[in-house]
């Protein structure tokens, strides 16, 4: 099923797909399971956006996927029409999200949390819906990134599931405060379902931040990456964005379908805001 959620800045329609139904009140058996996809938040992160799209034909509209599975394969029309980071208003949509949103963002993090359309029809979506887990890919950290604790045994499972050649272009990063602290990008996707959001029954999603490889062929991940790493992906991307696809899209789809498969049960907080 294909729905649209929001609209964008310039009027351009944001679709969520599903193999549920979308619009109506969710029954309690359908809040608090099931999995949620997301790519194309920064707008020229365009690689995000194709791997999605592709899962959305492979694995929801065959039905290989027989969990509770929704895909927003572009959560930023305008800047991908555009080619940029940001959206119609030049705002870092990943800087716009309730939880430690800061003026003082290293990127345009717009006038206040949840300024911008594009992230209050996610944000709305996560709280009606409550999916149990959530990965939304970005481009080019190679990185897994757990957060919020309660996101580890699903960033490590996603790992353990690549073999050791495949892990080599990544690292995983659990949540540990020093590593992650609040003031790192602030006003993120992965700060608020990681560590500002609870669920009314007190739980929390499991939140995987899924940075795709800087170069498709480059198998060890320094700890450093070049400082040109950007440009190397885009122009790769722009030269030969089959050979980028064949050379990552294999991997990241099965960590994608382990996070299908993982279970919904998480560890239960105190309530509190979302």
């Amino acid at each position: 099923m294909r729905n649209i959620i929001g609209n964008s800045i310039d009027g351009r329609e944001i679709f969520l797909h599903s193999n549920f139904p979308y619009h109506g009140v969710p029954g309690p058996d359908e809040t608090g399971t099931g999995t949620l996809l997301i790519g194309g938040t920064h707008g020229d992160e365009r690689a995000t956006v194709s791997i999605l799209e592709n899962f959305i034909v492979s694995h929801l509209d065959s039905g290989t996927v027989r969990t509770p599975l929704a895909v927003l394969p572009l959560h930023n029309p305008d800047g991908y029409a555009a080619d940029s980071r940001y959206n119609g208003r030049g705002v870092d949509l990943n800087r716009n999200f309730p939880h430690h949103w800061s003026r003082d963002s290293d990127e345009p993090p717009g006038i206040g949390p949840l300024s911008e359309p594009e992230t209050r029809a996610i944000h709305a979506y996560i709280l009606s819906r409550r999916p149990a887990k959530i990965i939304s890919l970005h481009w080019a950290l190679a990185e897994i990134d757990a957060d919020g604790p309660q996101s580890t045994a699903l960033a490590v499972k996603m790992w353990e599931t690549l073999s050791p050649e495949e892990r080599k272009p990544y690292r995983l990063r659990v949540h540990r405060p020093e590593v992650m602290p609040a003031g790192i990008c602030p006003g993120s996707m992965g700060q608020w379902c990681g560590n500002g959001l609870v669920y009314p029954d007190g739980s929390r999603p499991a939140m995987v931040t899924l940075e795709l490889p800087y170069h498709a062929h480059i198998r060890d991940r320094p700890e450093r990456l070049p400082e040109d790493h950007l440009d190397r992906v885009r122009e790769l991307w722009r030269t030969r964005p089959q050979a980028y696809l064949a050379g990552v899209e294999g991997p990241v789809v099965r960590m994608l379908e382990t996070a299908c498969r993982f279970p919904n049960a998480w560890p239960h907080h105190s309530p509190g805001p979302g």
